[in-house]
């Protein structure tokens, strides 16, 4: 395909969730405050007290290890020739203050877990190797704006799901001469969480694009079948790297986006089509991690419903303190809401109670609201939610 038209397809059906500036220092913690109480969930300055550490010791975990897409890249794109790019302002700009290859205004999911147990930002991969540091026992990220389940799914340069395992590998042979043997490291991993935020672009630069003929090998279903399938040897293969306990993303509601919105123009508030496409492979998640904690002894898998995380801001937007669930805060490169920001100009003011940054990625505020209810409601992380994750 031509980069114009993979680029194009990449803006349109990014990730959904696709939800301490550059250095990575450890924040401080504090409680969770009300899900639908207290002061804005926008209002985030950078000293706020979010996790309450004598409340979370018990749960503490010592490492976060971060693979999959978008919505947690934390600037592996920075050092590739990737059409997903987030390197410029506007991104980063409500709490780094400067672009730091996150596809949002400030922090991700995974930033905000990594702050939730005291542990500093999980820095990307390739910056560690650019910058010739040391790798950190406190975790790395390792996602890949582009990236999907599937080795061919993407555009331009990134790093495959396949890529980042085979980096993590990298990172376990340096790891483990910080440990006096392997008892030691094999516990110090079996207490770690590996965060996997995947599967959306395996739809939005594959089975929904024509030009890779996915959609007329496949139907939905078998897709949906061949997209587990390949997720469950992955996982596999980190299993038996020494992880244990699995945080799984499922895919979001691709059809709520302001690039589908804006460029399918429906009738109804969502694209009902490309959501129950995406609710095919979600249908079949939790059973298949289901399935493979049995299979595996001592492992722990957590279905992340950012499906139904989003769809919930989408009906009861007040709720979460939520003002528009419908527009791109940022001002886009194409000028029709369906790409990625344009560079340079400032966003909208009310960014702390919108829902989407750009025409495909959250705020700041989504991505600290998803992990607070991770944390603690059981529709949204299951079979257990993130806190007994950490604490198991």
């Amino acid at each position: 395909m031509s980069t114009s038209t993979a680029l194009l397809a990449f803006s349109l059906l990014l990730p959904l969730l696709l939800i301490s500036p550059s250095q990575a220092s450890t924040p401080p913690q504090a409680s969770f405050p009300n899900v639908t109480g207290g002061a804005s969930l926008g209002e985030l300055p950078s000293n706020v007290d979010l996790f309450d550490k004598a409340k979370l010791a018990k749960h503490w975990i010592p490492a976060l290890f971060v693979f999959g897409d978008s919505l947690v890249d934390s600037g592996n794109n920075n050092f590739l020739k990737a059409l997903a790019k987030a390197n410029y302002s506007p991104y980063g700009s409500t709490f780094f203050g400067k672009p730091t290859g996150r596809f949002t205004d400030g922090r991700t999911a995974a930033d905000f877990i990594a702050q939730l147990n005291g542990l500093p930002y999980p820095p990307p991969y390739l910056g560690l190797l650019a910058e010739r540091k040391q790798i950190p026992k406190t975790g790395v990220n390792f996602a890949s704006g582009s990236s999907g389940i599937l080795p061919d799914t993407g555009a331009g340069q990134f790093l495959s799901l396949d890529d980042q395992i085979q980096k993590f590998e990298s990172v376990v042979k340096e790891l483990r001469k910080e440990f006096k043997n392997q008892a030691e490291f094999s516990q110090y991993l079996s207490k770690a969480v590996f965060y996997i935020s995947t599967g959306s672009n395996d739809y939005g630069l594959g089975y929904l694009f024509p030009q890779t003929g996915l959609s007329q090998k496949f139907t939905d279903k078998t897709f949906a079948q061949l997209l587990s399938q390949q997720l469950t040897l992955r996982l596999q293969t980190l299993y038996a790297m020494g992880a244990r306990k699995f945080l799984v993303n499922n895919v979001g509601a691709i059809g709520c986006t302001p690039a589908s919105l804006n460029f399918l123009k429906p009738s109804t508030p969502c694209d009902d089509s490309r959501n129950s496409l995406v609710s095919v492979y979600n249908d079949l998640l939790p059973a298949v991690l289901s399935k493979l904690q049995a299979e595996l002894p001592g492992s722990k898998f957590v279905v992340s419903n950012i499906f139904k995380f989003f769809l919930d801001i989408k009906a009861s937007p007040a709720t979460f303190h939520i003002t528009d669930t419908r527009n791109n805060c940022c001002v886009d490169a194409a000028g029709n809401g369906t790409t990625q920001c344009k560079e340079g100009q400032p966003p909208c003011k009310d960014v702390k109670t919108r829902l989407f940054f750009d025409a495909v990625h959250p705020t700041q505020s989504v991505h600290y609201l998803l992990v607070r209810r991770c944390f603690s409601d059981p529709t949204i992380c299951a079979p257990m939610n993130l806190g007994q994750l950490m604490g198991a």
